[in-house]
């Protein structure tokens, strides 16, 4: 799995920016409620402007016009670090609640809002679309709370970072918050991939706060940066695994793009991410096509991510991570079509199938942390390159470089069926025998009731092991192709 940390220059961006708004709070009185009509006197753009600049005068409800655009045309404030916005900043407690209403921007000048630290958003059925800015194309979120319910942030661009929403903490005294209930943020995108500028989330990107999906989709969003095509959360600064949450129940997040990044679906970088009857579904990224989950310096011990799916699936997305070449430039030679681990995971009653690493190894799932799955399948995924770069149809677990906190894989009463590689490990490379270094040793693999069958490889069609451990504990590992274990004797209890 392939993590790059953030670069200093786009971090300070947005460091400087979120110290710089901190100043804007102010307080008096609660402006109450107003209504904003679609035009005319008091309407339109211009009336919601001055209805927040009202709202901001210590709190307010502000309520638009039956199936409304309110379009944006002109910038209404400027910060020489986070970019324009066109709407006020938010610095108390509003909200304005549509009726199936839209706030538009022009599509290239400015973010529709900025939410900052002592301010809090309430967005009830609105759209918020034509937003651009260097992060937060459609919201940008700085030690605030925002919330959605049934609204929908789409077709936004941000530059650097969360081409739909950026939520971010710089004061753990004003922890950012960002809560979507019954809405959606889809079709957004984050355009820079430049190392110095290009950090990735092309939908959400959530630094050192917490973020929850409540019904929700983070849909169709594409990232050029480094991390997460749809959501990117984690700590891109002081490599920490005790500030950043990502919490998504009965949710979606499908079809999401990140050509250059890890986490087609999810990156979780240093932080913790659970999923709860959920989908992760149809993604693309270099690596980690579905979700990719890890501590970002090669699993160095200390600090690390945590990922726990329930009831979840990760299934159909795809790693495009070409083979090593010695022609080429330095290459990775695993993937992780499904899930890319380099921290602690745990995988309760969910599904991880039909995930393809289009060239390398792991096609559903790549682990070189700590992975337990229960009552879990993996099933139908493909390495579908050729050759020993292309093993591990359904697992390839790897011992990290040596120094790196041991690898553990254990499967309790799960399934491994019907995956294929075109190297070693149709089910399993518990490592994998690379012909030059560094080697991918195998970790502690331990299966406890679980069924590895009908995998097809080069070899190994059922587990392939590499100087790694293997234990299986009233496990059945039977009609793989071309055979069930290698190298023979290796594996107690598995024949033929």
């Amino acid at each position: 799995m392939t993590m790059r940390r953030f670069s200093s220059a786009a971090v300070l961006v947005v460091v400087v920016a979120g110290v710089s708004l901190f100043g804007l709070a102010a307080a008096g009185a609660a402006a109450g409620s107003v209504n904003v009509p679609c035009s005319g006197p008091g309407g339109g753009a211009a009336g919601l402007v001055a209805a927040i600049n009202a709202a901001n005068n210590g709190g307010g409800t502000i309520n638009l016009a039956n199936g409304c655009t309110y379009q944006l045309t002109v910038v209404d404030n400027t910060d020489p670090m986070t970019g324009a916005n066109g709407l006020p900043v938010i610095t108390s407690s509003v909200s304005v609640n549509g009726s199936h209403s839209t706030i538009a921007g022009d599509g290239a000048d400015f973010r529709i809002f900025e939410v900052v630290a002592g301010g809090s958003l309430t967005l009830k059925m609105v759209t918020v679309t034509g937003g651009a800015a260097p992060i937060g194309g459609g919201i940008a979120n700085v030690g605030g709370a925002v919330t959605l319910n049934q609204s929908v942030v789409t077709g936004n661009t941000a530059s650097q970072a969360g081409g739909g929403i950026a939520s971010a903490t710089f004061d753990p005294s004003s922890v950012a918050t960002l809560t979507l209930n019954q809405s959606s943020v889809s079709e957004n995108s984050q355009t820079d991939s430049g190392f110095t500028d290009g950090l990735g989330g092309g939908g959400i990107v959530n630094i050192l706060g917490t973020v929850t999906l409540n019904n929700s989709q983070a849909d169709g969003n594409t990232a050029q940066g480094f991390v997460g095509g749809g959501i990117a959360s984690g700590d891109y600064m002081n490599f920490s695994d005790t500030g950043s949450v990502l919490v998504i129940n009965n949710s979606e997040v499908n079809g999401n793009t990140a050509p250059n990044a890890g986490g087609g679906g999810v990156q979780n970088l240093l932080g913790t991410a659970t999923l709860k009857n959920s989908r992760v579904n149809g993604n693309s990224a270099l690596n980690g096509g579905g979700i990719s989950s890890g501590p970002g310096n090669g699993g160095l011990p200390g600090a690390t991510s945590h990922l726990t799916l329930s009831n979840t699936q990760v299934n159909g997305n795809t790693a495009t991570a070409p083979a090593p070449s010695p022609e080429g430039p330095p290459a990775p030679p695993i993937a992780a079509g499904g899930i890319a681990n380099g921290g602690d995971a745990v995988l309760n009653g969910s599904a991880v199938d039909n995930n393809t690493a289009s060239f390398t190894s792991g096609g559903g799932i790549v682990n070189h942390g700590t992975m337990t799955l229960n009552n879990s399948e993996v099933f139908g995924n493909s390495a579908a390159g050729t050759g020993v770069f292309a093993s591990g149809g359904g697992i390839v677990s790897a011992q990290g470089p040596p120094g790196t906190a041991p690898t553990t894989l254990t499967l309790n009463n799960s399934r491994v069926r019907a995956n294929t590689a075109g190297g070693v490990g149709g089910g399993i490379a518990n490592g994998i025998p690379l012909p030059g270094p560094p080697p991918l040793f195998g970790g502690t693999l331990t299966l406890n009731n679980s069924q590895v069958t009908d995998n097809t490889a080069a070899s190994g069609g059922g587990i392939f092991n590499f100087r790694g451990t293997v234990t299986l504990s009233n496990s059945n590992v039977a009609t793989n192709n071309p055979d069930n274990c290698e190298p023979p004797g290796t594996i107690g209890g598995c024949t033929g």
